[in-house]
């Protein structure tokens, strides 16, 4: 990634709980495209820590840091989780850095607003984990700026299972509050997985509080993210037909910051050597360069 800027990406990295298909490979090609690239921020979604799969976080910063000269760190906040023993798991959300902290760990905020899924089971009711919460650390560039990220993954619940459109659009409201409140005096950057289409209520909320889309502002559109029916991660061919992941940015009065790039990220199957292809994830990440 070019030194001119500070370079972002998001990727949700699928951990396909509790099935994990293929997560062994897939972390070694996500490590491998973020290991070329080096990026100087990284917003991860769908980060699991169970009994089957690991701590996905470090398992993936320990993998980066083995192709690259660049000392990565991970910092990671859970959203949710269930089971008890060896069935204990929680996944959320973390950002991967390889500039320097300002502070020992981040701020996380739960939202207000969630979906309540529930099953039952044997005539008994119990609750799906569907928590959400956003993450914030500021970080300090090479020429010495402040920046703010916040990482996200809203719900993905959909109209008739917890009106999760209505959801998404209160947390897209609370998380740009919460940018207003905890954001210094440098540019504030969000990314995530918002699980919603540009013309949603969750993603013009964000817009019309002053956040630019930054795919929409420089990429080649229709930049689309995901496949709404889930795309198959053997498949050789893309079956993406959405754009529901982004990374946005706010500057400060006065600010001069632009953007310098964005481009889609881990957007193409990887031939394997036995024969086959294999996607990273079932989403493609989005990568933003910005002159800070």
């Amino acid at each position: 990634m070019s030194e001119r800027g500070c370079t972002f990406v998001t990727w949700n990295i699928f951990h396909d709980l509790p099935r994990f298909r293929r997560l062994d490979r897939r972390l070694e090609l996500i490590a491998e495209a973020i290991a070329d690239a080096r990026p100087h921020l990284v917003a991860l979604q769908e980060v699991a820590r169970a009994a089957g799969c690991g701590d996905i976080g470090n398992r993936l910063c320990a993998l980066v840091n083995e192709r690259c000269a660049t000392a990565y760190r991970i910092y990671y906040a859970p959203a949710d989780g269930a089971g008890e023993g060896e069935y204990t798991f929680d996944e959320g959300v973390a950002i991967l850095s390889r500039l320097p902290a300002l502070g020992t760990a981040p701020d996380v905020r739960k939202y207000a607003a969630q979906v309540e899924l529930t099953t039952t089971v044997a005539g008994s009711r119990y609750r799906l984990p569907d928590d959400r919460v956003a993450m914030r650390l500021r970080f300090r560039t090479d020429r010495g700026n402040d920046v703010d990220l916040y990482v996200t993954h809203l719900t993905d619940a959909t109209e008739a299972a917890g009106n999760g459109p209505a959801v998404r659009a209160a947390q897209a409201r609370e998380l740009a509050r919460w940018v207003g409140e905890s954001s210094g005096a440098g540019v504030a950057v969000v990314a995530g997985d918002f699980n919603d289409a540009p013309e949603s209520e969750a993603i013009r909320s964000l817009v019309e509080a002053g956040f630019v889309d930054t795919y929409a502002a420089m990429g080649t559109l229709p930049g689309y993210t995901n496949d709404r029916g889930d795309l198959e991660i053997e498949s050789p061919a893309a079956s993406h037909n959405q754009r529901i992941d982004y990374i946005f940015y706010r500057q400060p009065p006065g600010g001069d910051s632009q953007i310098i790039d964005a481009r889609l990220f881990g957007h193409r199957p990887h031939r394997e050597p036995g024969g086959g292809w294999l996607w990273p994830s079932d989403h493609i990440g989005v990568s933003t360069t910005l002159r800070l």
